[in-house]
């Protein structure tokens, strides 16, 4: 979706997933750290939060999920608004400040009127969605997109990762996944539930329904996986590939036992499971 949406011109696009708001969401600890840090402290605290410095790796083209974005934030602008804007004893300054700041630092100029996005790795387990959705929700008038993939794909892209994952968690994870967007909707903001699959074979109708829902103009621009303008490569647990890959959608077949497959049949629920394969 990132990679879709690459530069596209309403849009203040980050070049990679957000931490900053997911781990604040996660640990009271940390929005009180956050809210008791000083101004000269502060933008070390917002560096920790992103994982120890993943905006300076990403910036520097050592992120190991994107490619060509180096010098793709102005990370002085971005600890310079930090620091000139933080406030004590105020959560929603963290995450407005954060927010803003990513802004900036992605060359935002005052009533240019582009939406900020954020991307987020969102756990089930954590109670993510609600959490991030609450706090965003604070400051800001919140559209969430959320993609859902084939439990059958997606265990077979997590297995390359973590082999001895556990099948029963992993069905319980995805169908709360599921339950926690309807309940986002109910609480947050709208939502659009999109599939990774028709987002993979039919990227055009599934982009123009994105631009509907983020009130942004349809360009031909958003058909293309671009990263900083150039064509890229998409990132997958197999490896990296040229564009859309669309062998992602049933290598399954090819990785999963029977009774593997079985199992998640059964267990998940069955809205989530992509009806355009053929032979399911």
């Amino acid at each position: 979706m990132r990679g879709l949406l690459d530069h596209h011109p309403q849009l203040l696009l980050p070049p990679d997933e957000d931490y900053f708001v997911r781990h604040l969401s996660r640990h009271p600890l940390l929005r009180w750290r956050g809210m008791l840090s000083s101004r000269n402290g502060a933008p070390g605290f917002f560096r920790q939060l992103q994982k120890d410095g993943h905006l300076e790796r990403i910036n520097a083209g050592h992120g190991t999920e994107v490619f060509g974005s180096e010098d793709s934030l102005d990370l002085d602008a971005y600890y310079r608004h930090i620091s000139e804007h933080h406030e004590r004893a105020s959560l929603d300054n963290l995450v407005r400040n954060h927010v803003e700041a990513l802004a900036v630092a992605l060359g935002h100029v005052e009533g240019d009127g582009r939406l900020r996005v954020i991307f987020c790795a969102l756990q089930p387990s954590n109670s993510d969605l609600s959490r991030v959705g609450r706090l965003l929700a604070r400051s800001y008038d919140v559209r969430g997109i959320f993609l859902v993939r084939d439990p059958r794909a997606h265990l077979s892209s997590k297995l390359v990762r973590n082999p001895t994952l556990s099948l029963g968690r992993f069905c319980q994870r995805q169908n709360r996944y599921w339950e926690e967007i309807d309940e986002f909707t109910v609480n947050f903001g709208p939502a659009l539930r999109l599939r990774f699959e028709d987002l993979v074979t039919d990227t055009e109708t599934c982009m123009r329904r994105v631009c509907d829902f983020a009130g942004i103009d349809f360009s031909p621009a958003v058909l293309e996986y671009t990263q900083g303008g150039e064509a890229s490569r998409s990132n997958s647990s197999f490896g990296a590939s040229p564009g859309i890959d669309h062998g992602v959608l049933t290598r399954y077949r090819d990785t999963l036992p029977a009774e593997t497959v079985a199992y998640l049949e059964k267990h998940c629920l069955p809205e989530l499971f992509w009806p355009g394969v053929p032979g399911s």
